[in-house]
């Protein structure tokens, strides 16, 4: 039996994955909001609570996927020290959980995930941190294979460098392309339009580096266009044009 401790979009995609588990079925889901536990809890078949005195000491595993900041506190209210623990997060240490179980560790999930969405089949390369797991190491990948067929082992200072490359990777584009909407909106157009293209810039991706995949006046180096296009923009969408062009025209 596991113990799902949150139950945000991480905890959902868990829980989504678990769902029809035999090995690693949850028996509890945990949030500080009881009708946020209920909500995931109820899909799976598991008891929602809002307490970690309620925590069911004899679960196999805890599985944590709190915020970063959450971890201190949280931990310091478990009853009991867990038979094995383990966090979800891309730059907390496995160490923080040492003093709290037996045997503790990572399953870092390389993914953005949105809790409204059905995720059982997405791709998720698995970051799994197993030093903590000693000779239980081999339970603990049962459980990654059970949440994703593609798992590999990490350190914690490469799932460090490999968390900071995701917030290039997804989150600042994510917010390129907010930018963008924006810029879109502003003058009566539907962002819409643009997905295709995105979809092909991603899809590039799959055989060329991003350096040799990069288009656009910055790399042709087409000052007269980026002169037009910077009189087109607002105050702080000029400093982003600028610093970008200026880091692709480096690099």
């Amino acid at each position: 039996m596991i113990a799902l401790i949150g139950s945000g979009n991480v905890a959902t995609w868990v829980a989504q994955r678990l769902r029809n588990s035999k090995e690693f079925a949850i028996a509890q889901v945990y949030s500080r909001h009881l009708e946020h536990a209920q909500w995931l809890a109820d899909q799976v078949g598991a008891v929602a609570i809002d307490d970690f005195r309620k925590l069911d000491p004899s679960c196999e595993a805890y599985v944590f996927t709190l915020k970063d900041d959450a971890y201190p506190e949280a931990l310091k209210e478990i009853p009991f020290q867990m038979r094995a623990a383990v966090h979800t997060a891309g730059t907390v240490s496995s160490g923080m959980l040492a003093s709290y179980a037996e045997h503790y560790g990572v399953l870092y999930p390389l993914q953005t995930f949105t809790k409204s969405m059905d995720m059982v089949d997405m791709t998720v390369p698995l970051c799994v941190d197993a030093q903590g797991f000693g000779t239980a190491e081999s339970r603990l990948m049962q459980l990654a294979r059970e949440l994703s067929p593609d798992c590999c082992l990490m350190d914690e200072k490469q799932r460090a460098v490999v968390h900071l490359a995701a917030v290039f990777a997804c989150n600042f584009s994510n917010a390129m392309c907010g930018a963008a909407d924006h810029i879109m909106c502003k003058h009566g157009l539907d962002y819409k339009i643009l997905l295709p293209l995105l979809r092909q810039t991603i899809a590039k991706l799959e055989s060329l580096p991003p350096a040799k995949a990069q288009t656009g006046p910055a790399v042709r180096r087409d000052y007269s266009v980026m002169e037009k296009h910077l009189s087109m923009l607002d105050e702080d969408e000029i400093m982003l044009y600028e610093r970008i062009s200026d880091y692709i025209m480096k690099h």
